[in-house]
Formats: structure tokens, sequence, C-alpha cells
């Protein structure tokens, strides 16, 4: 069973350290396969040009393994929802490239459901900060949720490879552009649609 932490944000953030032979199995298929990936920008918020669909090269492994971490969301929510993968990609950022704030919907609008995001590779830096550098914001991953005045509801990650967090649809996330470098941040994303309560299924 794959160990997490729970963050709470408004909404439970999970966050999960993928196993590194993981991480190198999804390098090595989206590099393979560059080529005849569909591109997914039209689909998508983020000003990144290259974001690509994914998840018909993924075997049965990766899938299984993202099954089990979606599933395991739902338990640590006390609910029996099924889940269902729907789409997933990866985000190949460079310098001055962002990812703007948005929240995600599954097949057909659906909006009960988790999404994600994945570290597979990072740029040794992501360059100067132009002030305040004291609070590093250059390509980190910001999640947004709830409100209040004592409500915890805005993490800021420097996300490491293998990091690997999960969250509901509506909570807002973004990426800041960096600069300096030539390398880039690759990240991959995956939705999975919540539906009706396995309890619930032969009733009525």
């Amino acid at each position: 069973m794959s160990l997490f932490k729970t963050i709470h944000l408004g909404q439970k953030i999970l966050h999960f350290t993928t196993p590194q032979p993981i991480v190198d199995e999804i390098n090595k298929i989206y590099e393979n396969n560059l080529e005849s990936l569909k591109s997914h920008n039209k689909h998508l918020a983020g000003k990144i040009e290259n974001e690509h669909k994914i998840d018909e090269q993924l075997p049965k492994n990766i899938k299984m393994y993202f099954e089990e971490c979606f599933r395991l969301y739902t338990y640590e929510c006390r609910t029996t929802k099924t889940i269902n993968l729907t789409s997933a990609w990866i985000n190949e950022m460079k310098a001055n490239e962002y990812n703007p704030f948005h929240y995600h919907m599954g097949k057909g609008g659906n909006v009960e459901g988790l999404s994600c995001v994945m570290m597979l590779k990072k740029p040794n830096t992501y360059g100067v900060e132009y002030s305040r550098k004291h609070v590093p914001t250059n390509g980190t991953l910001e999640l947004i949720s709830g409100s209040g005045i004592l409500c915890f509801n805005q993490l800021r990650v420097d996300m490491k490879v293998g990091d690997f967090f999960i969250f509901p649809y509506d909570v807002q996330h973004g990426v800041y552009p960096f600069n300096g470098t030539t390398e880039c941040r690759r990240t991959l994303s995956y939705n999975c649609d919540l539906g009706n309560d396995l309890e619930n299924l032969f009733k009525g």
C-alpha cells in the first residue's frame, strides 16, 4: 500500500512519494512516444507549448498505481465512491511558460472527481527571483482551497521529482514561471471521475 501524508487545505490534499521505478518508466514512455503523442493544449489552461495526452500509452501497472492512490483518497474521506480514470497528460514547461490558476472537470463536464500532479523531471535551477528572494516562487506549484480568517487555504510547493499530490477537481491550482535555464519542468496530471457509492449500487 502506498504511504501518504494528509494536508488539510479547506479540502484534503494527499501527498505521496512516487517510487523511482514508476517515475523512470513514465519518463521513458513519454520520451519514446513523443513524436506520436496527441497535443492536449486545447483542453488545458496552461500557457505551455508542449502538453501531450499520455493515458493511451500508460501500461496496466502504471494505471493500477494511480487507481490505488485515488482509492486511498476516497478511503481517507470515508467514502466508497467508485473511481474511473479518464484522461492523463504531461506538461513540459520551459522557461517563461506558466500554468494560470484553474480547476478541473471530468468526462462530460463532471465536477465530482479527483486530479493530481506528479513531478517527473525538474531543472537544476528556477533562475533569478526578481524580488523577495527569501520567499522563492519561481517554478512552484500553488494550491488554493477554502476561505476564512483562520483557514489554512494556500499551499505553495517546490516539488521534488517523485512528489505526487492528489486533490478534488475544484481545488484551484497553478504553476509560476521560471527563468535562467534551458532545462524543462515535466509533470503528469491524471483526472479521475468519482461515481455512486459502492454501498448504494445495489439498493432500491
